[in-house]
């Protein structure tokens, strides 16, 4: 084989490698524009600096959207446009500026998700972008991991550590975007660029994502009354090889990523990293579907919890 040949067949695996990571996430993928209020200025009121525009991907097919604190700051009304051109109206359900992830709500269900990798990154491992830079929808760049646990100092914001360096081009209105493996699992939410660099971008570790979404999980669960397990968690994908060994159909569980304490999840030994797939024997596949099988029981009552550890079903019973 010349060395033409190798070249493009190389060139040929990066192409579809790409075409199938952007085809894989792209219906889950969202432009997410802004109001904000008008801000008073010189003793009248004056309209802001232009309507904010972002991307996000929808984490949970019950409507529920990551993206970044910066992109909802201040809003007064949010809107979430999908791939397939549905339009709603978004609620903030929580942020944290401090990360710079917030997590968005919409009035629609069985939605396409985007799956979240499980796998370290590694430095020089191709990586794929996916947002709306500059409202172009649905624009997809790919780069390479240049770093990992880089601190930036963001101008008018606190530091920002522990993120991802990409040469993968990030623009204004890729903010809140996935970052993506050449599998197109999610690694990372897109969220800075240097202005007066190139080749430079930033995104947030799936890891922060992950302590974020059970930090609001904590702070929404502490409102509910009534039977609760006391675990936060995310839809992950089933390993393929474990799914086949344990003749599973559904492709999704819900991975635990937060035990709160002296709770029933803490006394069933449930552990962070096992993935739930059923509760009373229905499928569970994200956190949506925990929450609405464990709300069917009083406080006091039992529920049975099937999960995955280590690639082996277990099963315990917890008091609620």
């Amino acid at each position: 084989m010349s060395t033409y040949e190798r070249d493009a067949l190389a060139m040929d695996a990066y192409s579809n490698a790409v075409t199938a990571a952007a085809e894989r996430v792209g219906p889950a993928v969202v432009r997410i524009d802004i109001e904000r209020d008008m801000a008073p200025r010189y003793g009248r009121y004056a309209p802001p600096p232009g309507a904010g525009l972002g991307s996000g991907f929808i984490f949970s097919s019950y409507g529920q959207i990551l993206t970044n604190a910066h992109v909802v700051e201040k809003a007064r009304r949010i809107f979430v446009t999908l791939a397939d051109g549905r339009k709603f109206p978004a609620g903030l359900v929580g942020s944290d500026s401090e990360v710079d992830v917030a997590v968005l709500r919409i009035g629609a269900d069985h939605l396409p998700v985007a799956e979240l990798g499980r796998q370290p990154l590694r430095v020089g491992q191709l990586v794929i972008a996916v947002g709306n830079p500059y409202g172009l929808n649905w624009t997809v760049t790919a780069g390479v991991v240049s770093a990992l646990g880089r601190t930036l100092d963001v101008p008018g914001s606190k530091k920002m550590v522990n993120l991802i360096q990409t040469d993968t081009s990030i623009n204004p209105g890729n903010s809140g975007g996935p970052l993506l493996d050449s599998a197109g699992r999610v690694v990372g939410i897109t969220t800075a660029m240097l202005p007066m660099a190139q080749g430079l971008g930033f995104s947030i570790p799936l890891d922060t994502v992950k302590t974020v979404l059970a930090r609001l999980a904590q702070k929404r669960q502490a409102t509910i009354t009534g039977a609760s397990l006391g675990v936060g968690g995310m839809r992950v994908s089933l390993d393929e090889q474990v799914r086949r060994a344990l003749g599973l159909e559904q492709p999704a569980g819900m991975e635990i990523v937060e035990i709160r304490p002296h709770t029933p999840a803490e006394q069933a030994e449930l552990k962070r990293q096992d993935i739930i797939i059923a509760a009373d024997g229905e499928v569970v596949s994200e956190p949506g579907d925990l929450q609405r099988l464990i709300r069917r029981h009083k406080t006091g009552e039992k529920a049975i919890i099937t999960f995955l550890r280590g690639g082996k079903r277990r099963q315990v019973t917890v008091v609620l």
